[in-house]
C-alpha cells in the first residue's frame, strides 16, 4: 500500500512531493490515499453509488408495500389496518363517525373441500375485486386473513348510512362467481362498529365488530349485525358457561330426561327420546339449547356425548322390553373414530339389546364428512342399533340423504305440526313427508303433538307414530316407570 501511494504522489507532484511525504504524519498518508483514488475515478464510482442508492431505495418500498399487503388479492392487510385505525384514533377532532364492517365468506369452506383451494383462493380474488370497487372511495377495504376481510367507512353521516352500505355488499357477495372450475353461489355476513373516542387500539374495535360477526354468522343467509352492549355481556355469560361446563360433568351435575313416542293406532310407548338436561348450581336448570353449541365449539361435546349414550343405555336397560331410547348425537361426535366401538361397549355392559337403541342425527351431520358419517351409521346400523333423521323437512338436502344413508325412522320437524291445521300448504308437506317415508320403507315420527286435532289429522294421513306434550312432557328417569304403566305397552321391537 506505501508503495501504491508513493507511485500516486509520484505522478501527481513529481519524485519530491512523494519522498515529502514520507515525513509527515500517517494520518496524512491515508487522506492523500484517499483522495488519490477518489479522484482518479469519482465519476465511475459517483454512478455505482448513486444506482446503488436507488436500488436500495427500490428494495425498501417494496418491503414496506409487502409488509402492508396482502400476496393474494393485493389488498393492504391487518398491519395496514392497524395503522389506518390509528390514524383515525388519533384525529380526536372528527366530526363524523367511522364505520368498521368485519365480513366473512358463507360457505367458503365448502369451496376449498368440494373444489379445491385454487378455486377457493379465486372466489377471495374475485370477491375483493368486487368489495374494493363498491367502496371506491367511500371507504378501503382490507384483508385479515382467510375468508375474513374489513371495511372501514369514514364520513359516516347515520346508521341508515351503513345499513345501506352492508345491503348493497351482500348483494355484491351473494351474485354467482363464475369460477374455472364452475359457478359458485356464496354470501357473506357483516359484524359492524364504530370506532369510539375510548378505544385504545385495533383489537378493541375489532373485538366489537366480531361479537357482531357472530351474531350475524347465527342466522340464515347473508345478513349484518350492529354490535351492542348486550352482545358483551352474552359473550362474558358464555364464557362463564363454557368454565361452569368443563367441571359439570365431573360433578354429576348432567342427568337425562324422557320424553315418550308412541303408536299413533296403539298408543303403546314404543320408546322414549333421551334429552340432555344440566342443574347448575347457581342457574337452576339449563336447556340444552344454551349449553350444546358451546360444548361443541370447545369439544367438549365428544365427552358429554359419550355420558349420554352410556347412561340412557344404563337406564333403558331397566325398562320393560322391547322398550326404546333414542339418543341425539352431533356432527362432532362422528369425528371420533372409537365412537362407534364406544356404542357396541355400551349396549354390552348395559345388557340392551341394540334394536331398542336409536341414534338420533340430524341434516346438519352430514356437513361434518359424509364419508365418515355414512361409514359410521352403517356399522351402528349392522350392530342392529336403529337410525333416526330428526327434525326433518328444516334440511336443505332432505331427500338425497333419504337416498344415500341407512336410516330406519324419520321424525318431521315440530315447526309442521303447529301449522298444518292452520296452512293448507303445511299440511300438503306433512302428507308429501308420509309418503316419502313410505317409498323409503322408514317409519315416520311426527314432533310436537300438542292437541287431540293434531293427533286425529295425523292419524288420517297415516303416520305411524307421535311426539310431543299431549302425549307427555319429558319426565326424569325415575318416572318412566309411571309413565309406561299408564300407556299399553308394545308386543315387538318397532323395526
Amino acid at each position: 500500500m506505501p508503495l501504491l501511494i508513493f507511485s500516486a504522489m509520484a505522478l501527481i507532484d513529481g519524485p519530491s512531493a512523494a519522498i515529502d511525504l514520507f515525513r509527515i504524519s500517517p494520518g496524512h498518508i491515508a487522506t492523500v490515499a484517499l483522495a488519490a483514488v477518489l479522484g482518479m475515478g469519482f465519476g465511475h464510482h459517483q454512478d455505482r453509488l448513486r444506482q446503488r442508492i436507488q436500488d436500495l431505495e427500490r428494495d425498501e418500498q417494496r418491503l414496506l408495500y409487502e409488509a402492508r399487503h396482502d400476496r393474494l388479492t393485493g389488498l393492504p392487510n391487518r398491519m395496514a389496518l392497524e395503522q389506518e385505525l390509528q390514524r383515525f384514533l388519533e384525529a380526536r377532532d372528527r366530526r363524523s363517525a367511522t364505520a368498521v364492517l368485519l365480513l366473512d365468506l358463507d360457505r367458503f369452506k365448502s369451496v376449498n373441500d368440494t373444489m379445491g383451494h385454487d378455486a377457493g383462493d379465486e372466489l377471495l380474488i374475485a370477491l375483493s375485486r368486487r368489495l374494493a370497487a363498491l367502496l371506491g372511495e367511500t371507504g378501503q377495504l382490507f384483508r385479515l386473513g382467510g375468508d375474513e376481510f374489513v371495511a372501514v367507512g369514514g364520513n359516516v353521516v347515520d346508521r341508515a348510512d351503513i345499513v345501506t352500505l352492508c345491503q348493497r355488499i351482500e348483494t355484491d357477495a351473494g351474485a354467482p362467481f363464475d369460477l374455472l372450475r364452475g359457478r359458485v353461489v356464496s354470501g357473506v355476513s357483516i359484524g359492524v362498529t364504530f370506532v369510539e373516542a375510548a378505544d385504545c387500539g385495533m383489537s378493541q374495535i375489532l373485538k366489537r365488530a366480531d361479537l357482531a360477526l357472530y351474531k350475524a354468522k347465527e342466522a340464515f343467509g347473508s345478513t349484518h349485525f350492529f354490535y351492542s352492549v348486550e352482545m358483551a355481556t352474552e359473550a362474558l355469560l358464555d364464557i362463564e358457561t363454557e368454565r361452569d361446563l368443563a367441571r359439570a360433568l365431573q360433578d354429576n351435575e348432567l342427568f337425562l330426561e324422557y320424553q315418550p313416542i308412541i303408536g299413533v293406532e296403539s298408543g303403546a310407548v314404543r320408546s322414549l327420546e333421551a334429552l340432555l338436561r344440566w342443574q347448575h348450581p347457581q342457574r337452576g336448570v339449563i336447556a340444552p339449547g344454551v349449553f350444546i353449541p358451546l360444548a361443541e365449539k370447545t369439544g367438549m361435546i365428544l365427552a358429554i356425548g359419550r355420558w349420554v349414550v352410556k347412561n340412557a343405555c344404563l337406564e333403558a336397560a331397566g325398562w320393560p322390553s322391547p322398550t326404546g331410547v333414542g339418543v341425539n348425537v352431533s356432527g362432532d361426535q362422528f369425528k371420533d373414530r372409537g365412537f362407534v366401538a364406544y356404542v357396541r361397549d355400551c349396549l354390552e355392559e348395559a345388557g340392551l339389546a341394540p334394536g331398542r337403541l336409536t341414534i338420533e342425527v340430524t341434516e346438519s351431520v352430514f356437513s361434518v364428512d359424509m364419508q365418515v358419517v355414512c361409514e359410521s351409521l352403517t356399522a351402528l346400523r349392522a350392530m342392529g342399533v336403529r337410525i333416526a333423521l330428526d327434525d326433518f323437512g328444516t334440511g336443505f338436502s332432505s331427500i338425497n340423504n333419504l337416498k344415500m344413508f341407512p336410516l330406519d325412522q324419520l321424525k318431521i320437524d315440530r315447526s309442521f305440526a303447529k301449522e298444518m291445521l292452520e296452512s293448507q300448504r303445511d299440511a300438503h308437506l306433512v302428507d308429501l313427508m308420509q309418503k316419502l317415508s313410505t317409498t323409503f320403507q322408514i317409519h315416520t315420527t311426527i314432533e310436537g303433538i300438542e292437541t287431540e286435532q293434531q293427533m286425529a289429522f295425523v292419524r288420517t294421513l297415516g303416520i305411524s307414530e307421535a311426539q310431543g306434550f299431549l302425549i307427555s312432557k319429558p319426565v326424569p328417569a325415575a318416572m318412566v316407570g309411571s309413565l309406561l304403566l299408564a300407556h299399553p305397552q308394545p308386543a315387538a321391537l318397532v323395526g
